[in-house]
């Protein structure tokens, strides 16, 4: 065995017949330097990208609370209250003949929610509205970009009945409150009928399938993606109904409809899709019919 300093000159005598030794160990030590600033360099991004992404979101919460907080906080003047000591003296009970009274309660104070209520049913067209609603906007899935979606939403609409397509069924179209999404519901007067989706979409395509089967074709009545008109929520009285609410301002999603003649014109066409209308249906049919 060699002694350390044996080693060491051993090794100097080495690097110096043998330089290109010395330098490929200085490259060697680089390029692990290098590799590990790399690494570094990408965990410290993806902790900054995280980081920011926490930092929007805190951001928007912020905004929602500070806008929610200026709906329920009251408007209080602190400096106008004073710390003052009353001196209380007993009064004395009201007696009628000698026999004290008691004294008449008040009224509990019932909590006002934010409900839209209808004093009288509200018909357009095919639709007639009983109750539009609480209108929620805690949570994106309770609006969209052409529709409201308020917890409690009560309509009917007459249309041809899931068993026999020539007699007229009155549908009953709810928006049930469940959690953070709404659940919708479509119900038949006689409830022989009942289904509950995620979306008012899922419910009117389940009526339409069985539409079809009576007639005896999968696809001759397309959906096409009517659930929110069939639940009379598109129409033009309830959508300027439930904009005039100051909850709707923080559905951020939603485009308040304006009013413009030609829209609501289309609004009527549309109205006569065979999807929505027990008439609409009809004529399709006769067409169809006539052409074969």
């Amino acid at each position: 065995m060699y002694s350390v300093d044996n080693r060491n000159m051993w090794i100097n005598n080495h690097h110096i017949h043998y330089p290109c030794t010395r330098y490929n160990i200085k490259r060697k030590k680089l390029k692990k330097v290098i590799k590990d600033m790399v690494f570094e360099n990408a965990a410290i991004c993806d902790e900054i990208s995280r980081n920011q992404e926490k930092l929007l979101i805190v951001r928007e919460e912020c905004k929602f609370l500070a806008k929610k907080l200026k709906i329920f906080e009251p408007q209080l003047d602190i400096s106008t209250y004073t710390t003052t000591v009353k001196k209380t003296t007993p009064r004395k009970k009201a007696t009628t003949n000698g026999v004290a009274t008691p004294k008449p309660k008040r009224p509990a104070a019932k909590h006002k929610k934010n409900i839209i209520e209808v004093q009288e049913p509200i018909t357009s067209g095919n639709v007639t509205i009983y109750n539009f609603g609480e209108i929620v906007y805690d949570t994106p899935f309770y609006y969209s970009d052409c529709a409201i979606y308020p917890a409690g939403f009560y309509a009917t609409r007459t249309y041809a009945h899931f068993r026999n397509i020539f007699s007229k069924c009155t549908y009953h179209c709810k928006v049930i409150k469940a959690g953070s999404s709404p659940r919708f519901e479509i119900m038949d007067h006689d409830k022989h009928f009942k289904v509950t989706g995620l979306s008012t979409d899922e419910c009117h395509s389940h009526l339409i399938s069985l539409i079809n089967k009576l007639l005896g074709a999968e696809d001759l009545i397309p959906a096409n993606r009517n659930g929110d008109r069939f639940f009379g929520l598109t129409l033009p009285p309830v959508r300027m109904k439930l904009q005039e609410a100051p909850e709707s301002k923080f559905c951020t999603g939603y485009i308040p409809l304006e009013f413009q003649l030609n829209y609501h014109e289309s609004e009527l066409k549309a109205e006569s899709d065979p999807a929505v209308s027990f008439e609409g249906l009809h004529n399709t049919l006769n067409r169809f019919r006539s052409r074969h």
